[in-house]
């Protein structure tokens, strides 16, 4: 898997979306977590699972369109 960081952009093999590759690290793998910006959300690219879980809010503009797995397209 490469993952690349630029103009606000991240990039994981050839899924790209708004984001950004932080130092914090999944607590089951150790890989870098990475941010989000659509769904205002953490996730791991190697376990390719979200942090945090869904908001109650059935009206977030974040969450209720929050797919179950980070890299899947849209």
């Amino acid at each position: 898997m490469k993952i690349t960081e630029g103009y606000g952009k991240v990039m994981i093999d050839d899924f790209e979306f708004y984001g950004e590759i932080k130092q914090d690290k999944c607590s089951k793998c150790k890989y870098n977590l990475v941010y989000y910006d659509d769904f205002d959300s953490y996730f791991c690219p190697n376990c390719n699972s979200w942090t945090e879980s869904k908001c109650s809010d059935p009206t977030c503009k974040y969450c209720s369109n929050r797919p179950e797995t980070p890299l899947t397209r849209k």
